[in-house]
């Protein structure tokens, strides 16, 4: 039974070199949606608290039609948020974008982004998220619990740390944030930003903002740590830095922000993972992608990886791809990543 059951893995796995324009629209088809919350104070009114959510589909899990020279996409976001039994919220928003080029619709590395704010009172919510491709009918749904966390106007205010792939400064004072889909860093990636946003009473005073990075799989053991001083104009301010100044290791890390004004101290903190290069960022779960080896990995094998612990596991798992690298002189494992795009597509099309 089990040898029939990895025959059929792999057969699935083989399909990864299907049309998948065909699978896309398959009713049966789940839009990847990543999603992203920003709980954040809500400036002039500490009564409430603020949520941002932030949606991210890749062009790949949409359907496009074609108007002329260019395909359209469309879609419906509705956002159910619950006290319990007590309906808070329940709103249906739409949107429609068009490119030009066909290959695009068909990209796993280009997203659409959308996001939306709201203003609850701050306690513990239910977030439940529908999305539905218009063009195809597809359906993606999940519900999380929230916790608003409660702003005290008198003393320093943080929002919850979110990571970023890309960070834009429009006029106005406006910022443009653009989450990462996976709290995940490859060596491949030019940039990762942590940031975050607070409410600080005193404008023109000086801050000092301390940060500690915890190597998460060594029983949290510092790594890194840093002081840095900033100086606020004004009582909402902002803060970002790019993780990839940090220079880390493969591993999983968290990261803790200890903000300092006035003997007042608040810290925020957030988990990630950082990957060698090559190493493809769709993997979020490294013991995940341990346990789909056993598709190809001998009995041996998968003992000896699964045997160690921390980084020597992360040694033993690199170890293995080493020995299959067709290209060893070029900085990707092209095998590695092949396999894990086959179980990715195996997993979201035949689960």
């Amino acid at each position: 039974m089990k040898n029939y059951r990895k025959l059929l893995i792999g057969f699935i796995i083989s399909l990864f070199f299907l049309n998948t324009d065909l699978l896309k629209t398959d009713n049966n088809f789940i839009p990847r949606v990543h999603y992203s919350f920003f709980n954040h104070p809500v400036e002039d009114d500490f009564s409430k608290s603020g949520l941002k959510i932030f949606l991210q589909i890749p062009y790949n899990d949409l359907s496009f039609t074609k108007n002329d020279d260019y395909f359209t996409a469309d879609f419906e976001v509705n956002i159910i948020i619950r006290d319990g039994d007590k309906l808070i919220l329940d709103k249906s928003f739409e949107n429609s974008f068009s490119v030009v080029e066909f290959d695009e619709t068909n990209s796993d590395s280009i997203f659409s982004f959308w996001e939306k704010s709201f203003e609850l009172e701050p306690k513990k919510y239910e977030v439940e998220i529908i999305f539905k491709d218009k063009n195809s009918n597809n359906v993606s749904k999940g519900k999380m619990p929230f916790d608003a966390k409660k702003f005290v106007a008198d003393s320093v205010a943080v929002s919850n740390l979110l990571f970023l792939n890309r960070i834009e400064f429009l006029p106005n004072d406006i910022v443009k944030l653009f989450p990462a889909p996976l709290n995940n860093i490859s060596h491949a990636d030019e940039n990762f930003y942590l940031y975050f946003e607070m409410y600080l009473p005193e404008k023109n005073e000086e801050l000092n903002i301390r940060y500690n990075v915890f190597d998460e799989l060594d029983n949290k053991k510092l790594v890194k740590k840093g002081l840095m001083s900033f100086k606020n104009k004004k009582n909402y301010e902002f803060f970002y830095t790019n993780i990839k100044d940090f220079d880390l290791d493969m591993g999983r890390y968290i990261i803790a922000f200890q903000l300092e004004e006035n003997g007042t101290k608040t810290i925020s903190d957030a988990s990630f993972t950082v990957g060698w290069e090559g190493l493809p960022s769709s993997i979020e779960d490294f013991d995940k992608a341990v346990d789909q080896l056993k598709y190809i990995a001998s009995r041996k094998e998968m003992k000896k990886i699964k045997e160690e612990k921390g980084h020597k596991k992360l040694e033993a798992f690199k170890e293995f791809w080493k020995k299959r690298d067709p290209k060893p002189d070029t900085k990707i494992n092209e095998k590695m990543i092949e396999y894990y795009q086959r179980i990715n597509f195996a997993l979201k099309s035949f689960s």
